[in-house]
């Protein structure tokens, strides 16, 4: 198959010629044979990482995978204070104690108590 787009070559008064297949035969020919070359799968690669290259590789999975655990157990941080009893306010619905006073006394250093 050619890969080149060929030559345009300007002809007398500065007009060219170009051969545009009109005739459906001719159209559906040239895509029945495009598609024959596209559905041939490429020849396979055999790719081979030197060693920095694997040990940077190793680096940044490791670094993904603490990222996504920091992720994760912040979501479950949240879920477990949305889920603790109190209200979309922070307010008990049974007057208890709320997970902001809790949040304030646990924080809260001893020697700031007067």
């Amino acid at each position: 198959m050619k890969t080149d787009l060929g030559v345009v070559e300007a002809g007398d008064g500065n007009k060219v010629e170009v051969e545009i297949p009109t005739r459906d035969e001719d159209i559906d020919q040239k895509y029945d044979r495009a598609l024959a070359i596209l559905t041939r799968p490429g020849p396979k690669e055999k790719r081979s990482r030197d060693a920095s290259t694997r040990q940077e590789d190793y680096y940044k999975s490791f670094r993904t995978r603490v990222v996504l655990f920091w992720l994760i157990s912040n979501l479950g941080l949240i879920i477990g204070i949305l889920r603790s009893g109190t209200g979309a306010l922070g307010i008990g619905s049974e007057g208890s104690a709320t997970t902001a006073n809790i949040y304030l006394a646990i924080s809260t250093p001893s020697w700031g108590r007067c």
